[in-house]
């Protein structure tokens, strides 16, 4: 139960969901490849690197490595007045125990696809206008090295600017040649060799990356004296191989990364390699590289832990992977427990009564029930809420049957809507005392249309009482003399809200309904008295164990509906979380929570509609309006070969019509009733229009309305229209 109180709380996590979704497809469609667009489709990538470094451990060089690398551009302008002009590498620089990492750019180059060389030159600024770019100066075909830092904050702002002759659409390869300093570092037992190559979201779009690390044979470690280690991507490393004779003269090291091999989580954006030199040929590739802070201490040790910390990174992923599904597992047996155990506990508190009888078709009416009370009887355990719309429909439909009201068209000429529509009143509430032999029959009710309290059911029903020792009884006749059928508590209201409103004894349909939207205190009252007659009629006719009748099921519904939301959220947002750090998906762990939280949530949605509290004498009566709905919803009413009276079509009529469906019995009607002639309302094609059936959405959004503004107005609320600011971000581009 600790889940009920929970709904609204996942319902506000599910709606943010949908709010995100939407934003996001919003954004991006309105930033998609349109002409005038500098959206997500503006981009300029490396999609292909060919890297080549190799070390320099020579008489005022040492330490040093010359990388050349080919790279392809994927160049996406937006806009073809928006080129770019501008691509760039960059170079991060640090500080490594007192050492930087600095550069010197050599040249750059452009290669087209027909094998020919572009050879750029180095320009004596950086562009900051935009005439550089098509000055004869400083025009296309430049590079610039900008070493940085312009600022305290950006301390690793180093990268080769190359300005080319505005690009469009396409892919361009260029390659560059670049001397980094002090990349191999010396200590008193060991030296390592240590190159990032690539990091961050540069690598996010890389199709390729092959590399080759070459090393003099002169300065190459013997076997068993080094140690050779790569780090990045999602699987922690990627292979290598060595070679002493792909380039004559120099060890290489050789690795070929494609697609499949370049996957990155925030935490592994790296491609590095590190080769550490030890034993007798510690200082084999560092004879002249320039002493550190730390070049007298030792360091192997540190630097092998520093490698099996890492290399451990993954086992203790995989062991917290296993852990997470282990719990899952565990998590979701218990959740199968407790939702099992949940419908037992429930069944032993509480009393379920079954129907003496299985009726699956119940021909006649079962009783003369309020239409809107047999809807709700009929699927009590199949919706959560019924349709008041329907309800009204059969309301109304009912005052016409009883011979309350009726229905008349204003011009005979035009259709049935709802400017042409007259009610008239043919029942007077006025003292009427008829007199039998020795006994007074009496209508002793007044109503007043100035007096509001007049629909709480001022009208009384059918009773016969003693007074002064004399029996009277009330008697219902309208105008024309017939005596009529009492009403239900709902119709009752229903009668006295058109009394209210009419004029004399008619008021049109629009003008009945504008009354209603526009009189929120009563209209207020009158819905209120709707909704409290579920209840009323139910405990006082005993179909219902309690007024919370329902609140078991509705509980039931709420935590089901708590367990699917949750479970999507787990699936989906969960899973989205986690697959962005070390555990991946936990082999699904997060899958098997929300799956079995949704097939949790099925279970108890089908358990809920068993959670109805009626009487014994409930569910025989649910029983017979259940059959009632099947029979008049199957074709079995339509191939029935009993002759049916015309009350009892006019009645199927009225409840079909609360249920939802007269248009089965109407169809039927038309073939199996050949004398409706002599029916008030079976002879009214407007009770088989679709405009008589959308009348009742019509008059339930009239009474939505009164109600809304009716509680606005008791709480003191007040619609406000809120503003947000207004965001974005975007970057760079060079164009």
């Amino acid at each position: 139960m600790q889940f009920d109180k929970a709904s609204n709380f996942g319902i506000k996590i599910f709606s943010i969901i949908l709010m995100f979704v939407i934003f996001f497809s919003y954004f991006n469609f309105f930033t998609s490849d349109s002409e005038e667009s500098t959206g997500f489709n503006d981009y300029a990538r490396i999609t292909d690197i060919d890297y080549k470094a190799v070390l320099v451990d020579e008489p005022n060089d040492g330490g040093k490595v010359i990388i050349t690398e080919r790279l392809t551009y994927d160049i996406h302008a937006a806009s073809k007045n928006n080129l770019y002009w501008e691509l760039w590498r960059d170079l991060p620089e640090d500080e490594v125990d007192g050492l930087k990492i600095d550069y010197k750019v050599n040249y750059v180059k452009q290669i087209n696809e027909d094998g020919s060389v572009i050879n750029y030159t180095e320009s004596p600024k950086l562009y900051w206008e935009d005439s550089d770019y098509v000055s004869s100066l400083y025009g296309p075909y430049k590079w610039y090295h900008s070493v940085g830092p312009y600022s305290e904050y950006m301390r690793r702002y180093e990268c080769v600017f190359f300005y080319v002759d505005g690009l469009y659409r396409g892919d361009i390869t260029f390659e560059i040649q670049y001397e980094m300093n002090n990349a191999a570092l010396k200590y008193s037992d060991v030296s390592e060799l240590y190159l990032t190559m690539y990091s961050e979201d540069t690598i996010k779009y890389l199709d390729s990356f092959k590399g080759q690390i070459l090393i003099a044979n002169k300065d190459m470690p013997k076997e068993g004296n080094y140690l050779a280690h790569t780090f990045g991507t999602n699987n922690y490393t990627f292979a290598f191989e060595e070679s002493d004779t792909l380039n004559p003269g120099y060890h290489t090291f050789i690795f070929d990364l494609d697609k499949d091999d370049l996957k990155f989580k925030w935490y592994n954006q790296f491609i590095e390699f590190t080769l550490l030199s030890y034993n007798e040929d510690r200082h084999i590739f560092t004879d002249y590289a320039p002493d550190n802070i730390y070049s007298n201490d030792v360091y192997l040790d540190e630097a092998l832990t520093a490698i099996n910390e890492y290399d451990q990174i993954k086992v203790d992923a995989i062991d917290m992977k296993i852990k997470v599904l282990l719990i899952a597992i565990a998590g979701s047996i218990l959740l199968l427990f407790l939702t099992f155990r949940r419908d037992r506990k429930i069944r032993k508190q509480h009393q379920f009564y079954k129907p003496t009888q299985d009726i699956q078709y119940f021909r006649d009416i079962p009783s003369d029930l309020d239409p809107h009370f047999a809807s709700e009887l009929v699927f009590i355990k199949n919706k959560n809420k019924i349709d008041l719309g329907n309800s009204y429909s059969a309301l109304l439909l009912s005052l016409v049957r009883k011979g309350y009201i009726e229905l008349k068209k204003i011009d005979s000429s035009k259709d049935w809507v709802f400017d042409n529509i007259l009610i008239k009143l043919l029942y007077e509430p006025i003292n009427n005392i008829t007199t039998i032999g020795s006994v007074n029959f009496k209508n002793n009710v007044i109503l007043n249309k100035n007096d509001d309290s007049m629909i709480n059911n001022n009208v009384s029903n059918n009773t016969i009482s003693v007074d002064n020792n004399c029996v009277t009884e009330q008697l219902r006749y309208n105008i024309n003399g017939k005596q009529l059928e009492m009403l239900s508590e709902n119709e009752e209201s229903y009668f006295n809200l058109i009394v209210k409103y009419a004029t004399v004894d008619t008021i049109t349909m629009s003008t009945f309904q504008k009354r209603v939207s526009n009189d929120y205190v009563n209209t207020d009252m009158f819905v209120n008295s709707v909704n409290n007659s579920i209840v009323n009629i139910g405990i006082s006719q005993g179909y219902f164990q309690k007024a919370d009748f329902k609140g078991l099921k509705t509980k039931t519904n709420s935590l089901a509906n708590n367990y699917i939301v949750f479970g999507l959220v787990i699936m989906i947002i969960g899973n989205w979380i986690m697959s962005m750090t070390r555990l991946d998906f936990a082999y699904g762990a997060l899958f098997i929570v929300g799956l079995v939280m949704i097939l949790c949530g099925c279970y108890l949605k089908k358990k809920k509609n068993k959670y109805v509290l009626l009487t014994q004498y409930g569910e025989d009566e649910y029983a017979k309006w259940r059959g009632l709905y099947n029979f008049l919803n199957s074709a079995t009413l339509m191939n029935e070969k009993t002759v049916i009276e015309l009350p009892l079509w006019e009645k199927y009529l009225v409840y079909a019509t609360a249920f939802g469906i007269s248009d089965k019995v109407i169809k039927a009607i038309k073939i199996r009733c050949p004398d409706v002639s002599n029916s008030i309302i079976l002879s009214n094609n407007y009770y088989y229009s679709h405009n008589f059936r959308i009348y009742g959405r019509s008059f339930r959004s009239a009474t939505n309305r009164a109600t809304f503004v009716s509680k606005s107005i008791r709480s003191g609320g007040s619609t406000f229209y809120g503003g947000g600011g207004r965001g974005g971000g975007g970057g760079g581009g060079g164009h």
